[in-house]
């Protein structure tokens, strides 16, 4: 299992609960972005102490080989987390699937960085974790990861009707799959 993983312009690093102001700075930054495609994420999501929880059952759930989040940073700059990446609800041995979830600060979308992290990260993932399928869902007008997704080998395979409450709205999703054998 690979605690940091190191691509052409970036590092990406699982980070424990001590990083807490680091990711709170990155939600500070984007939140008003991350929530129109985010289920409600509550009154204490952003403050230190949530996060420092949420980084502890990660930590926890990572050990455990359910998942694994790397948080993205520039080469140049490992003090402020541009994006982050997760492959979650890791299932084995039967099913050797997951599902991906990313998202990148405002500043840094368009310039490639996702599609490097996760061009990077699928190999660690269906070779150490043994993942055959890693699924992605996409709201339909979320154009520019449908893009990503489909460049990087990503088929669709159809919408996933009332899939996921966003905003308190019960919304449709399209269904990516990436499948390790092709």
């Amino acid at each position: 299992m690979k605690f940091e993983v190191n691509t052409p312009n970036l590092t990406l690093k699982v980070l424990d609960k001590n990083s807490a102001d680091l990711v709170l700075d990155f939600y500070n930054r984007n939140g008003k972005v991350f929530e129109k495609y985010e289920p409600l994420l509550g009154e204490n999501f952003y403050t230190l102490a949530h996060q420092r929880k949420l980084l502890e059952f990660e930590q926890q759930n990572i050990l455990k080989l359910f998942m694994i989040r790397y948080w993205i940073f520039e080469k140049d700059n490992p003090n402020r987390i541009i994006g982050t990446l997760s492959y979650r609800n890791i299932v084995r041995p039967i099913y050797e699937s997951c599902i991906i979830g990313y998202k990148m600060d405002q500043e840094f979308t368009n310039r490639g960085y996702c599609s490097e992290a996760i061009k990077h990260t699928i190999p660690i993932i269906t070779s150490e974790y043994g993942i055959h399928r890693i699924e992605a869902l996409i709201m339909p007008d979320n154009a520019p990861s449908i893009h990503m997704v489909e460049k990087l080998g990503f088929k669709y395979e159809g919408l996933l009707h009332d899939k996921i409450v966003i905003n308190g709205e019960r919304l449709d999703h399209c269904m990516y799959a990436y499948l390790a054998d092709n």
